[in-house]
């Protein structure tokens, strides 16, 4: 396999990391609002796989109580209150990373999240956001069993959009904007805090453990192919998610988001070492989205 197309598979292995990130990105991209469809879910950006080592280090947190409107931060601390299957996850973040806790919160405020019916459920996406943003890189560090748990969970995602709006699905997987997706989190709370929780634990013990991994090799992605191939997956599915080429005529939704699923199994089956070779570069790739 020649390096290009290593490259193209690197690429779109950040489509497995996106699942966490589509609310948060969707969110800040569109303030709330449908936008105009993303690119191609199939276009390949540029990526380095050069490990980065710095770490985002906290700064000094504004006291959200001097600089905020008094009413509005009621308003907004109120409803997410209300929310309870995102209790745990807030109150560690908070307690970890005071600094983009409130950098959420001012961010939630300047876009208004106080007036709407689901700002616990947009919370949550700018919170998953900010993470991703300032701290992905050492979830990438973390050790097995964190990633196999954030990964798990990403699964699990996936799979009840499956079962709900394989349409969805769709547009998850590729990162498209959609609001819909907002709906999808408010209907399952508890679901999408469980996620959210399992990437602040992967980034704490990142952040403890600091496991640097060797990018993917031709063997891993080569490794990968076959095991999608032996789990039902056909060669127009892996030739579109491995290597961006978009079956003629293309496959349906259904089709698609099952492919999805074999593409996690897959991942899951191969050996440990390859296999959190490739869940630290989809978390590397993501940090940097």
């Amino acid at each position: 396999m020649g390096n290009w197309k290593n490259q193209i598979r690197i690429a779109l292995l950040a489509m497995t990391a996106a699942l966490a990130a589509a609310f948060g990105s969707w969110f800040l991209a569109t303030g709330a609002q449908k936008s105009a469809p993303a690119e191609p879910p199939l276009a390949v950006k540029p990526v380095t796989t050069t490990p980065v080592e710095a770490e985002a280090k906290e700064a000094a947190p504004a006291d959200p109580s001097t600089t905020e409107d008094p009413q509005k931060l009621a308003a907004l601390q109120d409803k997410l209150a209300q929310a309870l299957e995102y209790a745990a996850f807030l109150t560690e973040f908070r307690a970890l990373y005071p600094a983009d806790y409130d950098a959420t919160l001012h961010a939630a405020l300047a876009q208004g999240l106080e007036t709407h019916d689901d700002a616990p459920d947009l919370f949550l996406t700018l919170a998953i956001q900010t993470l991703r943003q300032n701290r992905g890189l050492m979830g990438a560090k973390a050790g097995a069993a964190a990633l196999d748990k954030l990964f798990g969970e990403h699964r699990k995602v996936l799979q009840q959009l499956e079962q709900t709006d394989p349409a969805l699905c769709v547009d998850f997987l590729n990162g498209a904007p959609a609001d819909r997706f907002v709906a999808f989190t408010a209907a399952h709370r508890a679901l999408m805090a469980g996620e959210a929780q399992a990437g602040l634990e992967a980034i704490g013990d990142g952040s403890n453990k600091k496991i640097d991994r060797e990018a993917p090799t031709s063997a891993d992605f080569d490794d990968l192919e076959k095991l999608m191939l032996s789990k039902g997956m056909d060669e127009a599915g892996v030739a579109q998610l491995l290597d961006g080429k978009v079956p003629d005529p293309p496959l349906g939704d259904a089709r698609q988001c099952h492919n999805g699923l074999i593409y996690l199994d897959a991942m899951k089956a191969l050996p440990d070492v390859q296999r959190l070779r490739l869940y630290a570069l989809a978390l590397k790739v993501m940090a940097h989205e």
